[in-house]
């Protein structure tokens, strides 16, 4: 089953299938650090190809000044100050991109009518630190979060929602 490939004019892309009437799964993947949406287009779209049940949402963060890297802006999802765990703490921006992958998730379930338990949040460094704190204090339990090579940020402004504490 082919899938198309739509670019938006805010960056993300969207993989789906090309009958979209078959769509009966969401997958996000957030892109890492200084990276956009363009970094796993391929990935998404080998893996519409395994899947042509799921249409894949890639969002691009918006460019902002990141302090740790001599404050260039760049791709980022939030501020990073350091990489020590004091830093970690101090993560602005993070409750907006946050709020903005809730209302993709949103999105998905009012629209399409794909429910929680058919999405998946995934990312890669800062965009899976990202999937993994914004997934795991959601209302609603998603089929899975995927980070690859992330961490936790902000963890003193991280609580576990009830009911999500077994999300794979």
């Amino acid at each position: 089953m082919p899938s198309t490939t739509k670019r938006q004019g805010d960056g993300t892309i969207i993989v789906s299938p090309s009958n979209e009437s078959l769509q009966s799964a969401t997958v996000i993947i957030c892109h890492g650090l200084g990276d956009s949406s363009e970094g796993f287009v391929d990935v998404a779209e080998h893996l519409a190809t395994q899947m042509p049940y799921a249409k894949f949402i890639l969002p691009t963060a918006k460019t902002q000044k990141v302090t740790m890297n001599m404050g260039m802006a760049m791709p980022s999802w939030y501020d990073i100050v350091g990489l020590d765990k004091r830093s970690n703490e101090f993560c602005n921006g993070i409750e907006e991109s946050q709020q903005r992958i809730e209302q993709l998730l949103k999105d998905e379930h009012a629209n399409l009518g794909v429910p929680y338990d058919r999405m998946v949040l995934a990312g890669f460094s800062q965009g899976g630190a990202l999937s993994l704190y914004t997934g795991m204090q959601l209302p609603s339990k998603l089929a899975g979060i995927v980070v690859m090579s992330g961490y936790l940020p902000h963890e003193s402004g991280f609580n576990i929602a009830n009911g999500l504490q077994d999300t794979p």
